[in-house]
């Protein structure tokens, strides 16, 4: 049985889907360092992702909410 193939991090996943570009990162990244919450929960803050987007990452790193 293989290996499976690793997921990137949420990081580059962002920046390589398209989600966010680098400046929208680097300030989600700097405001997180301030309030101290998820990154995820940061860009939604900032309506850099929605809550469709919100969703689609949670499941895809293989968080379950509901």
């Amino acid at each position: 049985m293989s290996d499976p193939i690793p997921r990137p991090s949420l990081e580059q996943y962002l920046l390589d889907t398209g989600i966010v570009d680098k400046s929208e990162l680097n300030l989600a990244k700097k405001l997180q360092e301030r309030q101290r919450g998820p990154l995820v929960m940061i860009l939604l803050e900032l309506s850099f992702i929605d809550l469709d987007q919100l969703s689609g990452l949670l499941n895809l790193y293989g968080v379950h909410w509901t």
